[in-house]
């Protein structure tokens, strides 16, 4: 059923099964769509006996390159994938509704680690997971380090002696953590832009931020690093339902005293302190030990990567969606992924 969110009675029950399911994810949050407001936010629900028992929140914008609508359900849906039933049930209703709205494409991508008997069921059904970088709305692998009831001096314990000198140093070099307020978005959006200048990548305007952090204002966090009294890095978090995630840091390294070594220990701390199982460092495109993105971040996750299951990609218009899969596959940067064109046209 499509949600009507004119029924507040209704739209709470689906917010709060959302924050407290053991599938919810803040991506699956209306939240989120609220962050995104250049797409338009669609909402499905399953009721058993008058109570929601799963979800599925979907986003769609046009895509310019197939001239109809992208319908995407980010790390959806909010139940049990293995049982299909339920899934396909949503599937089968979002679907009718994109095909109704001039959607050429509904993708799926479940945070659910890759699993190769689920992999076959959902073959056995007619859905087929891909895992192809080019055409993933998300990244195909991520590090996140499971809390496991470790303390946070546990946790230091357990990180090999390399990362425990660089957080230990930071402190000794007279590195100060600081938790700073929304007035601090514009210092760490300064960051960002220096840094991606630095690195020549894009970056999101200041006003993606603000809503990052007021649309999650009981949960958002913005933790600094500060050296000699000058803030000097910093890192935006959302705390959903189980799991804190760092979704952006910003380090243009004016100083190098290991501050963002710093900084991640302290959010390591702050998970554990507001009882998070999991402590989300975000997603990586290479497994490459000589990528500084995944050789930084794979320090804090236990050396460990969840290889996610992929996404599900159900094309309701094939020419419209031809059009979509060449621009993509051109396009892409295969030189900075674990695999190559050749390799994901052959699967």
């Amino acid at each position: 059923m499509l949600l009507d969110i004119n029924d507040k009675k209704l739209t709470q029950e689906y917010d709060d099964f959302i924050a407290q399911s053991g599938f919810g994810n803040f991506y699956q949050s209306r939240q989120w769509s609220e962050i995104k407001n250049n797409w338009k936010c669609h909402y499905f629900y399953l009721q058993d006996q008058g109570e929601i028992r799963a979800a599925m929140s979907v986003l769609s914008v046009t895509d310019s390159t197939a001239g109809k609508e992208f319908f995407y359900a980010p790390r959806g849906p909010v139940c049990d994938l293995a049982d299909l039933e339920t899934v396909t049930t949503l599937i089968d209703e979002a679907k009718a509704y994109a095909a109704a709205h001039n959607g050429f494409l509904l993708r799926i991508d479940p945070e659910v680690e890759h699993n190769d008997e689920l992999v076959s069921r959902y073959a056995r059904a007619g859905l087929h997971f891909l895992k192809n970088p080019a055409l993933s709305s998300q990244p195909l692998m991520s590090l996140i380090l499971k809390i496991n009831g470790r303390s946070a001096e546990e946790i230091l314990a357990d990180f090999d002696k390399n990362t425990r000198y660089e957080i230990r140093s930071s402190y000794r070099r007279q590195v100060e953590p600081f938790l700073g307020s929304r007035a601090d978005l514009e210092t760490f959006y300064k960051f960002m832009v220096e840094m991606s200048a630095s690195k020549s990548i894009g970056h999101r305007p200041l006003d993606y931020f603000q809503r990052v952090y007021d649309t999650y204002s009981d949960t958002s966090r913005l933790q600094f690093a500060r050296y000699d009294g000058e803030l000097i890095a910093g890192a935006l978090l959302i705390g959903f339902n189980k799991t804190l995630t760092y979704l952006y840091g910003a380090d243009p390294i004016h100083v190098r005293q290991n501050q963002s070594a710093q900084i991640q220990y302290e959010n390591i701390k702050y998970a554990v302190a507001a009882g998070y199982e999991y402590y989300d460092l975000g997603g990586i495109f290479t497994s490459d030990i000589n990528d500084g993105l995944y050789r930084f971040k794979r320090k804090f996750a236990d050396h460990k990567i969840v290889h996610w299951i992929g996404n599900l990609d159900i094309v309701l218009d094939q020419d419209a969606y031809d059009k979509y899969y060449t621009h993509h596959m051109e396009s892409f940067d295969w030189s900075k992924v674990d695999v190559s064109r050749a390799e994901v046209e052959q699967i």
